[in-house]
């Protein structure tokens, strides 16, 4: 059975993917303004939950850890095999022995690494935060659905609570917390745009409300710019208001979409960005590393060279990883694997709630399908994510 799918979700949800890599890459810290990627994935997961649970209830939660969780268990062998192959032994400040070994099967938080392993486990901060979103799902879709309001303006709240104060919690539980916080606005504005809500909503309403939180979130940023130097990642409360007025604007725009289905080359990208969304983002920054590494052997590390061919690297290293690991995402979502899923779906130009994407369903095929706060490739965020 083919599935019909909302093009114009597609494409945002493919420049999403795409951004993260350059901005990775590259570190363009002001690519976060530019757009806000990760709220809007985490809107357009938010989407496909509720969506998702309206259909099939509490086992939605069950299929989305059956979806997104082979995918990361893979990484974690390799990344694993990695440090354990450059001597990570229990003298590290990380240990193969630690507990926190456990979070590489359920990633509740991010599990333990030694240098060779930052670069694996710097990405599964999206990873967890999107798992907790599922499981507070079932608590959050119907709060949400009877006090919309108070749970719109909650996450603001918080985010900032725990910018005042870590409450005696070390960084380990303070950073997941934060992160959740940041991006429920967002996750919330999927419940809506699900419900249908967001389009009931007149633009006399929605404009003034997108610009005041620009507002705030652009003040911010600019205010806290020594230190973040426009990177909204490296501020929560600048990242919250910025992401949840750019996921406002997007998710009610909602534009009839045939492009890019006009341009073959362009439309089997977006397919492949979509369908195999989980790879790409799980392993796109370990090639960041070990592109960066053999630029660096053959003295090519130098600006502005080693930018494009870092560039081209990661992007030869992400393929390699579609084409090895990618039917993961087929077989976890009891898909027909295949190499590169690149078309087969019939296309639907409208834009209902439905169709929106999340880390774990990324072929867009209803509940058959199954994707990926920013990695920091350096200072604070490298230790973090």
């Amino acid at each position: 059975m083919t599935a019909i799918r909302d093009r114009y979700i597609d494409t945002i949800r493919a420049l999403a993917i795409v951004r993260v890599i350059v901005y990775h890459a590259l570190n363009l810290g002001w690519l976060t303004i530019v757009f806000p990627s990760m709220g809007i994935m985490f809107a357009l997961a938010g989407s496909l939950m509720a969506a998702s649970m309206e259909k099939s209830g509490l086992v939605t939660v069950g299929r989305r850890l059956r979806r997104l969780l082979p995918s990361l268990w893979v990484l974690g062998a390799v990344a694993v095999s990695v440090m354990l192959i450059h001597g990570w032994t229990a003298d590290d400040r990380t240990s193969p022995t630690d507990p926190r070994m456990l979070f590489w099967i359920i990633p509740l938080n991010s599990p333990p690494a030694n240098d060779w392993g930052q670069e694996f486990v710097g990405v599964l901060w999206y990873i967890s935060t999107y798992l907790w979103f599922v499981l507070l799902s079932p608590v959050l879709l119907p709060l949400f659905r009877r006090l919309p309001v108070v749970m719109l303006a909650l996450p603001f709240l918080l985010v900032y609570l725990f910018s005042l104060n870590s409450y005696g919690m070390s960084d380990e539980i303070t950073g997941p917390i934060t992160d959740l916080c940041s991006y429920l606005a967002c996750w919330l504005l999927g419940f809506a745009h699900h419900d249908g809500t967001l389009r009931r909503l007149r633009w006399r309403l929605v404009v003034p409300v997108a610009l005041a939180a620009f507002v705030v979130g652009g003040w911010l940023a600019w205010t806290n710019r020594a230190e973040s130097n426009f990177d909204l990642t490296a501020d929560p409360m600048a990242n919250t208001y910025w992401s949840f007025a750019f996921v406002l604007l997007l998710l009610r725009w909602q534009p009839k979409m045939s492009s890019p289905s006009r341009i073959p080359v362009l439309d089997r990208l977006v397919s492949l960005l979509n369908a195999r969304a989980v790879t790409i983002y799980l392993w796109h920054n370990p090639g960041i590393f070990f592109a960066g590494l053999l630029l660096a052997e053959v003295g090519l590390d130098t600006a502005p060279v080693s930018d494009a061919v870092l560039l081209l690297g990661t992007l030869l290293w992400t393929l390699a990883a579609v084409l090895l690991f990618g039917w993961i995402e087929d077989l976890a979502a009891r898909r027909r694997p295949r190499l590169l899923p690149i078309g087969g779906e019939t296309r639907r130009v409208s834009a209902p709630a439905a169709d929106a994407g999340d880390p774990s369903d990324q072929g867009g095929q209803g509940d058959q399908g199954d994707q990926g706060r920013e990695l920091d490739q350096r200072g604070r965020h490298s230790a973090r994510r």
